[in-house]
């Protein structure tokens, strides 16, 4: 083969590996992912079993960078705190070592198309079957069969190389020797995986280069050290746009990596290279090619856990540390308040390959929502309530809080068509679908509540008076009404929530008020205890509030559908 052919097929088998990789761990995110937001959202602050956490997650969906961007989600939603995050963040540095000993253990010792194209052909027709489940393990299949498939190419392909002198003088300018040219290899490691974005792919193009003797064992070493920092990447990436927290969370997996290779630097060659050698039977140095290629794969997956681990037990006691260090890179915002406040709190910018936590991040933003509205409503009564003391400052607050609601039901509903565009099960569509009305109807609440108060004002700047009859009334149907939208409020994250018994109690004792204060209105018009201008005030007033219980009837729906579909 010509040196571009070589060039080309190794970039396709990546191209390859990368995409059955891809598909893969998404595949298994969404098989798997409601599981994974159960299992991280019962986190403790016990930071043993957070390691533990995010070993078990890495291991299952195959990607440590996916799951430090879930744990950034986590943080960015105030699920978990940044301290219980830094646990999961060292288990799944281990977790995703596991990678490595499949491709050690699989990918170089036995033929990969006997296992690689059945994968393949399971996994496509697998896909087709109606059950969702079945669909999904079918993906999983699929990517694995072709990541195996992509690493065939890869190794046949660089097994080419191996009798060009001008590609054996190239490799050799990489060799780490002596400390400043360890540390260049590392370089060179970050870099490629930060352009690649895939620990997983540079650690397999890592293996096949050694085990074709293109470099050597602690080349290979030095390498993995790299790709440790590069993998941070991603996570950070995800940060952007995120809350200071999730920023720090993003920051502690970049510190970790960092601070573990620099002192691996120093025992590099004297220490922990002879003890990987001292541990595992082989000798990945043997004059001989097929010696040496049978080993070598081995005694790299054994370093890259070997350090996993050894770095997780070293700054596990100092969890404090990395998060103190981390909230120095990452310094509460000065003054950030009003601007931030209008607009997503617990939404990133970044999708994350697990529909059920963009899910969650939009359910969190609509809880928002209704708090917003719980409070304009409270606001309103205040005002009505207290017509001789001035409340400028809470009239200007009702009115940012109105925008709010029309900002965030924009910037939610914009998420969530982003969501629903992606790979989604039918029941994650529904709920989508439920979150998108839910949204529409808390801001038609926060209208309602503007309503409410352009009425409020009407009456003061008229000079309009209410009976004590008539106050006692609104006092009544408000106080049904502010019963609704907490019951709205307490329900909107519960997992199993099927309010609509009580939500069509308390509306329809809503609807009955506004028929029966309204017959009692008009009595009292043609009795003349009350004048027209107030009457019709007040009739306004009790068609707002049954306006606000019927679309929290329509929440309450998609609140109790969501959790019974």
């Amino acid at each position: 083969m010509s040196g571009f052919s070589i060039t080309v097929t190794i970039f396709g088998g990546l191209g390859l590996f990368l995409f059955g990789m891809k598909i893969m761990s998404e595949a298994l995110q969404k098989a798997t992912g409601e599981r994974l937001r159960d299992i991280l959202e019962k986190v403790t602050n016990n930071r043993f079993l957070g390691v533990l956490t995010g070993l078990f997650i890495t291991s299952i969906i195959q990607s440590s960078s996916a799951t430090t961007v879930m744990i950034v989600s986590f943080v960015n939603a105030s699920l978990i705190n940044l301290t219980q995050s830094i646990g999961i963040i060292l288990g799944a540095n281990i977790g995703t070592t596991v990678t490595g000993w499949i491709v050690a253990l699989l990918g170089f010792k036995i033929q990969i198309a006997t296992f690689a194209l059945p994968a393949i052909g399971l996994g496509f027709f697998l896909r087709f079957f109606r059950n969702e489940k079945f669909g999904q393990w079918g993906e999983v299949l699929l990517g694995f069969g072709l990541l195996f498939l992509g690493l065939d190419i890869i190794n046949e392909t660089v097994k080419d190389l191996r009798g060009s002198q001008v590609v054996l003088n190239f490799m050799s300018m990489f060799h780490a020797q002596t400390i400043l040219s360890t540390v260049m290899v590392v370089l060179i490691g970050s870099v490629v995986t930060m352009v690649v974005q895939s620990s997983s792919a540079t650690m397999a193009m890592t293996m096949t280069l050694a085990v074709n003797g293109l470099i050597d064992f602690p080349t290979s070493c030095a390498l993995i050290l790299g790709e440790n920092i590069g993998t941070t990447v991603t996570a950070n990436i995800a940060s952007l746009g995120a809350s200071v927290a999730a920023k720090r969370s993003a920051r502690v997996h970049l510190l970790f990596n960092v601070m573990g290779v620099m002192w691996m630097i120093g025992v590099f060659h004297w220490l922990f290279i002879p003890f990987i050698d001292w541990l595992m039977p082989g000798d990945p140095y043997s004059s001989s090619p097929v010696i040496r290629s049978g080993v070598i794969a081995d005694h790299m997956a054994a370093f890259h856990t070997s350090f996993n681990v050894i770095n997780t037990l070293l700054f596990l006691p100092l969890t404090g540390v990395l998060a103190k260090m981390a909230s120095r890179l990452v310094p509460d915002k000065k003054g950030a308040g009003e601007d931030e406040e209008f607009h997503l709190k617990y939404i990133t910018s970044i999708l994350v390959a697990t529909p059920s936590i963009n899910i969650n991040q939009a359910r969190l933003e609509t809880k928002r929502m209704v708090g917003i509205v719980v409070d304009m409503f409270d606001m309103v009564l205040d005002v009505f309530k207290n017509p001789q003391k001035k409340l400028g400052v809470v009239v200007e607050e009702i009115q940012k809080k109105e925008n709010m609601t029309d900002i965030l039901e924009k910037e939610i509903s914009e998420y969530l068509v982003r969501v629903s565009q992606n790979n989604i099960s039918q029941e994650q569509s529904y709920e989508i679908s439920n979150l998108l009305h839910m949204v529409n109807d808390i801001e038609r609440i926060g209208d309602h509540c503007e309503n409410l108060l352009k009425l409020l004002r009407r009456k003061y700047d008229t000079k309009l008076e209410f009976s004590e009859t008539a106050y006692q009334e609104i006092d009544e149907i408000s106080s049904k009404v502010h019963d609704f939208l907490q019951l709205i409020n307490n329900s909107i994250m519960a997992s199993h929530a099927n309010i609509l018994t009580t939500a069509a109690v308390i509306e329809n004792r809503i609807d009955e008020l506004r028929k029966e204060l309204r017959q009692k209105h008009v009595t009292r018009l043609n009795e003349g205890a009350c004048d027209v201008p107030s009457g019709l005030l007040f009739i306004d007033m009790l068609n707002s509030f049954e306006k606000i219980g019927d679309h929290a009837f329509n929440i309450a729906e998609e609140i109790s559908s969501k959790n019974l579909f």
